[in-house]
């Protein structure tokens, strides 16, 4: 069979994709996008964009053409009462959100689903169709590039169980908690994980995550439990809550980045695992490291990527805030082992009900960690302190 040369083959036509295969057709090359799919097609996801999407894609929310839903205010669920909080981002339907990143790529976008990957000389050839010089990974969790040329991810994915539907939007609108587009989430007592109800329009967006996989299912109960007796979702919509689909991703973890890039292929968004390690915020990596990985291509310096990742402001980010979860597991795991079972704590006081919320308000907007350098500052001594016990 006859092979179509192009200058780079972009695998997986989400967000990720879409942006990589953008940036490297405005730089001149010819670019083909592979998809097992048709566009538009729907995709499990919130469809939750924190601020700086906008930043990277270089688009003004005013200029997306698809419905959009902005919040200024999020309602967490927590210890028993609803914190209304400050908050800022956007929610978009990833059906028309993907679509429209796709149609904007001007790559050649071809369906096909990716069986076989090939690498001749200094080119990647794809089921004996379609060969490059540069191959991207985007496609997905389960992405065949990743899967074929990476190595395999130490860490368990996160699991979700959501299903988006129409509900009818007065009915929507009489039983949601804040205004239209407002999130109310309910965070797990156990903070192993949060549930979500999204009011957008005449839809609504409803799921949970939790960062154990096989707690996924319960968690979905409590959450059904929850929204369904406190008259969080339309009676006629309830039937709706028995199609919940499930899914997993990976959270960020700096290990993943050594499955990011060699001998010009690349690994971007979910396949490569940069979910933010507590929200498991996923479009704003996915589109963040499709465009670096662009860039690296373009400049002529694919060996850049991986630094570029690491020392980008939303990066870094990301690693102080699975740093600091893991702190904060450990000194649990202290305190709570040893062959000791503490008494039970009391309920959590309605300060810490309150810090908490907004902890997590906080980090759902998207916003980086305040005193970010000092916070590194200290967990470089514990560390240092740790490494002289343990060499002591």
């Amino acid at each position: 069979m006859t092979e179509t040369s192009f200058d780079a083959i972009v695998v997986g036509g989400g967000p990720a994709g879409s942006v990589c295969a953008r940036s490297l057709v405005l730089a001149g090359l010819h670019v083909a996008l592979l998809d097992r799919t048709r566009f538009p097609r729907v995709k499990l996801c919130g469809g939750w964009l924190s601020p700086p999407v906008w930043d990277v894609l270089r688009v003004s929310p005013k200029d997306y053409p698809a419905g959009i839903w902005e919040w200024t205010r999020c309602h967490v669920q927590h210890g028993g009462r609803c914190h209304t909080l400050p908050g800022q981002g956007h929610f978009i339907r990833r059906v028309e959100f993907d679509h429209f990143l796709l149609e904007r790529s001007g790559a050649e976008v071809i369906q096909h689903s990716v069986r076989n990957i090939e690498q001749t000389d200094d080119r990647y050839v794809v089921d004996g169709r379609f060969s490059a010089k540069w191959l991207i990974g985007a496609g997905g969790t389960h992405c065949p590039v990743a899967r074929t040329l990476f190595p395999k991810k130490a860490a368990s994915p996160v699991g979700a169980q959501e299903h988006e539907f129409l509900a009818g939007a007065a009915d929507v609108a009489r039983t949601r908690v804040g205004g239209d587009g407002e999130p109310e989430l309910l965070l797990h007592d156990d903070l192993g994980g949060y549930s979500w109800n999204v009011p957008k329009g005449e839809w609504l967006n409803i799921g949970t995550g939790t960062s154990e996989p096989r707690e996924v299912r319960a968690g979905w109960e409590m959450a059904r439990e929850f929204f369904t007796t406190s008259g969080h979702v339309p009676e006629s919509a309830l039937p709706k809550l028995d199609e919940m689909k499930g899914h997993s991703y990976y959270l960020y973890d700096p290990s993943h980045l050594d499955g990011c890039q060699r001998d010009g292929a690349f690994s971007v968004g979910d396949g490569l695992g940069l979910a933010h390690p507590l929200t498991a915020e996923g479009i704003l990596p996915s589109i963040l490291s499709g465009k670096l990985a662009a860039d690296a291509i373009v400049r002529g310096a694919p060996g850049s990527y991986r630094t570029d990742l690491e020392r980008h402001p939303v990066i870094r980010d990301y690693a102080l805030a699975r740093e600091l979860l893991n702190t904060a597991i450990a000194l649990r795991d202290r305190f709570a082992g040893g062959g000791t079972r503490l008494p039970a704590l009391p309920p959590l006081t309605r300060w810490s009900q309150e810090a908490t919320a907004k902890g997590f308000a906080w980090m759902f907007s998207g916003r980086p960690i305040p005193y970010a350098d000092a916070l590194r500052a200290v967990l470089r001594g514990v560390r240092s302190l740790k490494e002289v016990r343990t060499q002591a």
